[in-house]
């Protein structure tokens, strides 16, 4: 048996120490950017991991809003890191394992490149795997408990599993996809689909990576017929990988509301206790069909049309014109030798999925967010379709090397809240409640205050009387009859928490229940994360 080259130890012994020093250099950078403090981390990460873990699922009602229907599984680690961690240590671990992220883009740059020696493509790779975890959203999710560069392990996983699968990938890596033994090429799909599925069950919206990646084997250079088994076999991995981080919560919706997603889609399974919706967030849909074609002309100059908050990154603008340039060139040059820069099957597969994927979201969310794993994937996307185009391989190694740098060094980061960090993560200071076994919390308003219920007695129940799902006097949502039931049989004191603000707006929703806020009790809650908030009592003797 031969001895590998030493320069072949040389770049294997770099890339373990990248995939090694990656994750926890991704933890020590998101110290620098500061604590998250987001709106949806106020509104329902907190809580719900909290909940999930308490066991107030159906104890409390509607505290988070909308969300509160929302899968916990991933907010509850991070509910237990911050909870019981020092916040740094905390922000430090979660960002660690954010920036796994960087060591699977590491390792599929690394089976789809074919420039240079080994020791070369090892250091593309790496400079490919930073930029994916670089970008103007990636950067801003950084630390965050969003949960998009968390579910996007599933998806760059997956795609590392299928590209090391694909000819002409580094060898001892597993069979050859296309024309290799039929079980270990099924199951190693069979696993990618594990992976996609279950990034999918974890936060549903990753349903369009499960789709983009599942109909891009139909792509693949093979026999018809392999390439729908291929396709097959990873859907049941998809749906394995639902069932075990989904499946008990679509278990919980539908046996409590009728609904395994409720409240979404609620056109389709009319549950009474929603309104007859399909409950889709559309504010951040094109105004017109034009617009929609156009998208990344639009949302990458003006960014408030996909998101919250300003940021810049004009990297999937790239995307949507080269890939469609370099599939046309690569249609028009077929019969000619194929000197691409990244491996051929690997190549058609992630464009392909990477099409699809971007289609289904702005058919269906429109949210950037949702786009992230396509932002980590764009740098070798770029690569890939670059390397298509009709021109010398040094000009298009070059041009590929110098749109990156352009992309890199103009990216503005996006911003979604955060605040300096502290001993711990949330804090509140909630003034001592006379008989909190009996006491009953109604929240009002729409802002984030929910992060300050674990900092209550446990005992202290919490109902949300107006939201962005129900209000007091909501028509055709039967759960306002669950609502005001509880209020209602409740033979205990009454406590009202909104912000200083909403306080006006919740003695007004109070009294669509026959409550009546008394405005002189009120006393603030001052926390770390947002503005004070006020605890209040309520009468009841407009009940009696």
């Amino acid at each position: 048996m031969s001895t590998p080259p030493a320069s072949d130890d040389s770049a294997r012994r770099l890339g373990w120490l990248f995939l090694l020093l990656a994750p926890p250099a991704y933890g020590a950078l998101t110290l620098a950017f500061g604590m998250d403090a987001n709106w949806d981390l106020r509104n329902y990460h907190w809580y719900n991991g909290y909940a999930l873990l308490t066991g107030r699922i159906g104890f409390d009602l509607l505290p988070a809003q909308m969300p509160t229907f929302y899968n916990p599984l991933l907010d509850l680690p991070f509910f237990l890191l911050a909870d019981r961690l020092p916040a740094r240590v905390a922000g430090f671990v979660w960002g660690s394992v954010q920036g796994i992220n960087l060591s699977l883009l590491f390792l599929l740059a690394a089976a789809c490149l074919r420039i240079g020696s080994e020791r070369q493509r090892t250091l593309a790779a790496m400079a490919l795997a930073v930029m994916g975890g670089l970008g103007g959203g990636t950067l801003g999710l950084i630390g965050t408990t969003f949960h998009d560069n968390l579910v996007s392990l599933g998806v760059l996983g997956a795609l590392v599993v299928i590209a090391r699968g694909l000819p002409a990938a580094p060898a001892g890596t597993g069979g050859n996809l296309l024309d290799g033994p039929a079980p270990s090429s099924f199951g190693r799909v069979a696993l990618a689909g594990l992976m996609a599925g279950a990034a999918m069950g974890a936060k549903n919206p990753t349903v369009i990576y499960a789709v983009g990646l599942c109909l891009a084997f139909l792509a693949l250079p093979a026999r018809p017929w392999r390439r729908l088994w291929l396709a097959f076999f990873f859907g049941v991995g998809v749906l394995g990988g639902l069932a075990l981080a989904g499946g008990f919560w679509m278990a919980h919706l539908w046996i409590e509301y009728g609904n395994p997603v409720f409240p979404h889609m609620n056109h389709v399974f009319k549950s009474p206790f929603a309104a007859i919706s399909d409950y889709v967030n559309v504010s951040f849909f094109p105004p017109s069909k034009i617009a929609r074609i156009l998208f990344p002309f639009v949302f990458t100059f003006q960014p408030l049309t996909v998101g919250e908050v300003p940021w810049f990154d004009a990297r999937v603008l790239a995307l949507f014109v080269l890939v469609p340039l370099g599939a046309a060139a690569a249609l028009a040059t077929r019969s000619r030798p194929r000197d691409w820069l990244t491996q051929a099957p690997a190549t058609r597969f992630l464009l392909v999925a990477l099409t699809i994927t971007y289609t289904l979201w702005v058919v269906m969310f429109c949210i950037y967010r949702y786009l992230v794993p396509v932002e980590m994937l764009a740098p070798l996307a770029l690569v890939m379709a670059v390397g298509l185009l009709p021109l010398a391989r040094r000009l298009r190694v070059g041009l590929a090397a110098a749109l990156l740098a352009a992309l890199q060094l103009t990216v503005q980061p996006a911003d979604w809240g955060r605040v300096a960090w502290a001993d711990r993560w949330v804090s509140a200071e909630v003034p001592p409640i006379a008989d909190p076994d009996n006491s009953m919390v109604l929240m009002a308003g729409y802002w984030a205050i929910a992060h300050v219920i674990p900092s209550f007695p446990k005992r202290v129940s919490f109902v949300r009387i107006q939201s962005n799902f129900l209000q007091p006097d909501s028509v055709g949502n039967g759960y306002l009859a669950i609502l005001k039931d509880k209020v209602a049989t409740h033979r205990g004191p009454y406590l009202m928490l909104s912000t200083i603000p909403d306080t006006p707006g919740a003695a007004k929703a109070a009294a669509l229940l026959g409550l009546r806020l008394d405005t002189a009790s009120c006393r603030p809650i001052p926390n770390n994360l947002g503005e004070t908030l006020n605890l209040c009592a309520v009468e009841r003797a407009a009940m009696e």
